[in-house]
């Protein structure tokens, strides 16, 4: 670890004793503050909120999901399953869905999604799934929706909406194994499928085809900012916390202290709920309650395959409840770049993020 950083000497002084969390040990001759460490964590924070990767590497897991010695890296076709997707409209504000090749749903309408291959990443693995089975190339713009469960190992779907850009629609003497054909439906269609006899593979993918929907009639100051994964290497599933506590005239964050301060980080997480419960206990030593669950970048890369396969979530939330901390690891940080501040606020409204699984 690098202790050698400078620390600038500053009139109004706060308190010394902030350095000591940040091991920086300040002149005797003059009063300081940590003014370096203080900014580096908002630039941290800024870099998330704008979809990038936080400027303080990953260097340690602060809460481990299964006991030591039982997690192993992740790897696709071993422990992972990944599937990418994509809901893509035309001018017409029409959705196109792709008729099932495969034996167990064969002829029945669903969107285009498929596994993601070794050493591909999350927009290359959907813009080839898209191409193989609707004929048409697009490009992703943003993520609408991430799930996560525990299926017999991880598995997780990334579905993304963005703009055709070539291609000819696959017709059914273009048929293959991806897919019989594709097809476009209105959501007027999609609402009443059994009325207009449409056999849809599964009806899952209707809550994900109406949100995005409805992305698209937002203006677009009223979108959440576009989030498209960011290359940056996992070896194992992961997720990263930002957790603040804001108050009329405060917003803070919380930070772990141990080696160099960061953002709190659980191994072989996959969902929300489970990973701040258990940072709440490791913290707090007390359940709290927090509002909305927004993922503010998406770090993967997939390459070289059973190396990089795993995914780290960066996930923003509040606290809803004022708990002492109880361990000496964390502490709250307070923010105070104005436009980081906005924009927390900002990313913490309801609707302004994709939901955390």
């Amino acid at each position: 670890m690098n202790t050698d950083l400078q620390v600038t000497d500053h009139s109004n002084i706060e308190s010394a004793a902030v350095c000591t969390y940040f091991k920086i040990n300040p002149p005797h001759h003059h009063p300081t503050t940590c003014l370096w460490r203080m900014s580096e964590v908002e630039r941290a924070l800024m870099d998330l909120l704008n979809g990038r990767p936080s400027s303080i590497p990953l260097t340690r897991y602060d809460i481990c999901r299964k006991p030591s010695g039982s997690s192993n890296p992740c790897g696709l076709g071993r422990n992972v399953c990944i599937i990418v997707a994509a809901v893509v409209f035309n001018a017409s504000g029409e959705v196109v869905l792709i008729q099932e090749a495969k034996k167990n749903c064969h002829g029945h309408w669903y969107y285009p999604a498929g596994r993601l291959e070794p050493n591909e990443t999350l927009v290359e693995g959907a813009k080839r799934e898209f191409e193989e089975e609707t004929g048409l190339t697009f490009e992703p713009s943003t993520l609408v929706h991430v799930e996560s469960h525990l299926i017999a190992g991880y598995w997780m779907r990334f579905t993304f909406t963005g703009y055709l850009t070539g291609g000819a629609l696959k017709t059914a003497d273009k048929g293959d194994k991806e897919s019989l054909q594709a097809a476009w439906f209105s959501m007027e269609q999609l609402r009443n499928s059994a009325q207009h006899n449409i056999m849809l593979r599964s009806s899952d993918f209707l809550p994900i085809v109406e949100k995005t929907f409805q992305y698209f009639t937002k203006v677009p100051t009223e979108r959440y900012p576009p989030i498209l994964p960011v290359l940056q290497p996992h070896k194992h599933m992961c997720m990263r916390i930002i957790l603040v506590k804001a108050t009329e005239n405060e917003i803070q964050v919380l930070l772990n202290m141990e080696d160099t301060p960061h953002f709190p980080t659980i191994k072989d997480a996959w969902q929300a709920d489970d990973s701040l419960h258990r940072l709440s206990m490791d913290a707090f030593e007390s359940k709290n309650y927090h509002g909305t669950k927004h993922i503010l970048c998406v770090e993967h890369v997939g390459q070289p395959h059973r190396t990089a396969d795993g995914v780290c979530l960066n996930l923003l939330t509040d606290v809803q409840t004022n708990r002492e901390l109880a361990n000496s690891k964390y502490m709250w940080h307070t923010i105070t770049h104005p436009e980081v501040r906005r924009l927390v606020v900002e990313r913490l409204e309801w609707g302004m993020g994709i939901p955390c699984p």
